[in-house]
């Protein structure tokens, strides 16, 4: 083996020193090659990625092989990909105690509580970059951030605290940000972090194996209960009941609890009505999709981090281009700087056009189509877009169109005339009548004013 890593040191140095390879900003990638074994006259390379497979046979293919020629003429090549085995988002519970022991406790099962090795930290549960300071806040997530950062101060006092939103909003990291804040003010303290996907495994364990009282105790004798994406409860009825006590227990303990979802409690399909209910009466906050200004300081905070220099012209393409959620912000952020390093190119337009082609949208620059926008309401009041610009007059359909109209005339060029018309042909009038009962409402109705400019925002940002 160390033959083999000599022939791959030289092979690199190689490469290194070729004059057609400019500054060589391709060393961090080759360093990603793992040399595995000499096979049937093959030089097995490893890498951890596709990503990193491809780039390495697009630049590198011929350059490997010549110096293959030179020093083990013998030999061909071949790249293979070993990833790493990714661990969950949130690892399986660990229940922490509040003193550490000198031994670790032996366990036999999932339902006892795990102890820390010596001298571990009981905050190791949380992933240390999802915290207050390094959440950026807007306006579509300032709420749900200030009631957050109330609660690692204040446990108790606002129970339970239930938030929802689509995925890659942040219900993560502020979930894991209350836990981390409330172990810096209360080191010694309880606290439980985990899925509800973990919580029902955990308890089918106890079931099976005769320790349901080993598993309540781990979980109602705690001073912090973080559970993320408890619409995952849904259809399973034991799992529930149980929940249902421990909730109880807590509860009545004052001991604070927290809770994300994809959706409003209210709008939990699958689930009884008293734990429904039991989930929406604290305070239930939602995180919108990111707005462009949002979108924009998530950027500028990435490319400070990555020491690249980034213009602000490409971060708003980006920003105007990429707008589901802040995961997919990250990720295409992130292609696109492996790419520039690769390729040693700068950043710029062109380049993000490249390797973003299949993910920017068409309406970067501001640009808002109508059917976007019917797409859109359809999605945030749950009907379908046949429904939305069809004939029917019900209640739940006819409010939804009048918005869409109004939309229509708040983000686009169009006249009422070709507004009408992509509502079923209608004429200009009823899309006149319809803006103007929308915006009467608007005037009138704060709270409606607050749901048309969640609405606003939901069409904007993604």
């Amino acid at each position: 083996m160390e033959a083999i890593e000599e022939l791959w040191k030289k092979i690199v140095s190689d490469i290194k020193n070729d004059d057609s390879n400019g500054k060589k900003p391709y060393v961090t990638i080759l360093k990603s090659v793992k040399t595995a074994r000499i096979e049937k006259d093959e030089l097995v390379l490893e890498v951890g990625s596709k990503f990193e497979l491809e780039a390495i046979k697009n630049y590198f293919n011929d350059k490997i092989s010549d110096s293959l020629k030179k020093y083990a003429p013998e030999l061909t090549f071949r790249l293979i990909v070993n990833a790493p085995v990714k661990k969950e988002v949130i690892p399986e519970q660990q229940v922490f105690p509040s003193m550490v022991k000198e031994e670790p406790v032996k366990q036999d099962n999932s339902t006892q509580i795990k102890q820390p090795a010596k001298g571990l930290r009981n905050d190791s549960m949380f992933n240390s970059k999802y915290t207050f300071d390094s959440f950026v806040v807007g306006e579509s997530n300032r709420y749900a951030y200030t009631v957050c950062q109330n609660v690692s101060k204040y446990p108790g006092t606002r129970n339970p605290v239930f938030v929802y939103g689509g995925v890659g909003l942040g219900k993560t990291h502020l979930i894991q940000a209350i836990g981390q804040d409330f172990l810096k003010e209360n080191p010694k303290s309880k606290i439980a972090y985990l899925s509800s996907e973990t919580f029902t495994n955990e308890f089918i364990n106890s079931l099976k194996d005769k320790k349901t009282n080993a598993f309540r105790d781990k979980y109602r004798k705690i001073d912090l209960l973080l559970i993320d994406d408890v619409q995952f409860f849904k259809g399973k009825e034991q799992t529930q009941e149980e929940f249902f006590h421990t909730f109880n227990d807590l509860y009545e303990s004052k001991k604070q609890i927290v809770l994300t979802s994809d959706t409003h409690p209210n709008k939990l399909q699958g689930l009884e009505e008293r734990l429904a209910s039991r989930f929406g009466m604290g305070v239930i906050v939602d995180i919108q999709p990111p707005d462009l200004e949002l979108r924009t300081a998530i950027l500028k905070k990435y490319a400070s981090q990555s020491l690249v220099s980034v213009s602000d012209e490409v971060i708003m393409y980006i920003a105007q281009g990429i707008n589901s959620n802040i995961r997919a912000l990250e990720g295409a952020f992130n292609s696109v700087l492996a790419f520039a390093g690769i390729m040693n190119k700068p950043v710029n337009k062109d380049l993000v056009d490249q390797v973003l082609k299949d993910i920017i949208r068409e309406n970067v620059g501001g640009k808002i189509s109508i059917s976007w926008i019917q797409k859109r309401v359809a999605e945030f009041y749950e009907i379908t877009e046949e429904e939305l610009t069809g004939k029917r007059r019900s209640q739940n359909l006819v409010l939804p169109r009048q918005v869409a109209m109004r939309m229509c005339q708040v983000f686009t060029d169009a006249s009422l005339n070709q507004i009408g018309e992509k509502f079923g042909g209608r004429d200009h009038t009823t899309v006149m009548h319809s803006c103007e009962k929308i915006n009467n409402m608007i005037k009138n109705d704060k709270a409606f004013e607050n749901e048309f400019e969640r609405l606003k925002r939901f069409i904007s940002s993604n």
